[in-house]
């Protein structure tokens, strides 16, 4: 994400949402993004984070990567890493089998990435979570990190949750349709406000 929509973001946030507006005081600008993750290691990322905490996460994914070699994941190589080798990196069973079918579906050209990313937020969404393993949280992320789409918002992340709680005052039982309509404030840039709870929860 660029200069230009982050600053475009961060105006229309700081006029339409004065809580908001104290979070980015608060928190400061968010950097511009250099690059995006390539589009098969985000999903396999998305996968190993699951359930999992950011240090964790991060833990098992270089750990992988020792074996698979490279900065990124490749669906061919990952095919060829045994799964009781992907077993010792601290990965479980079920997210071994989320990722070789990914993988696979990847290898033989089932899953397109050239032509998914010409759909729209929720045509993508819908064809991500037709695979194992990939939720709304995780078709999110990619949304996210991989496309750099400005109007996401991952409602399934806890801990973006867990900062809306803190400063929207929302109790921890609070229903989705709390956050969403909160949300509805930020459109488009639903990414960016994301951006910055997460920011502030750390």
């Amino acid at each position: 994400m660029d200069t230009k929509l982050l600053n475009s973001a961060k105006r229309h946030l700081c006029k339409t949402d004065t809580i908001m507006a104290k979070i980015i005081k608060q928190t400061g600008p968010i950097a511009p993004s250099k690059s995006s993750l390539p589009h098969f290691h985000s999903l396999v990322r998305a996968i190993i984070n699951q359930q999992l905490s950011v240090k964790a996460g991060r833990t098992i994914e270089k750990r992988i990567q020792s074996k698979h070699g490279g900065r990124y994941f490749k669906a061919e190589k990952i095919l060829k890493i045994k799964n009781d080798i992907l077993r010792e990196c601290g990965i479980s069973f079920k997210k071994i089998h989320y990722i070789h079918t990914l993988a696979k579906a990847v290898f033989t050209g089932e899953l397109n990435f050239r032509r998914l990313v010409m759909h729209d937020d929720k045509t993508i969404r819908d064809l991500l979570v037709q695979y194992p393993g990939i939720g709304q949280w995780s078709a999110d992320m990619f949304l996210i990190t991989s496309l750099r789409r400005p109007d996401v918002f991952p409602i399934g992340d806890l801990v973006l949750r867990k900062s809306m709680q803190k400063y929207y005052r929302l109790p921890a039982d609070a229903h989705y349709d709390k956050y969403l309509h909160i949300a509805r404030k930020w459109e488009p840039y639903r990414t960016i406000a994301s951006l910055y709870l997460w920011k502030a929860a750390h």
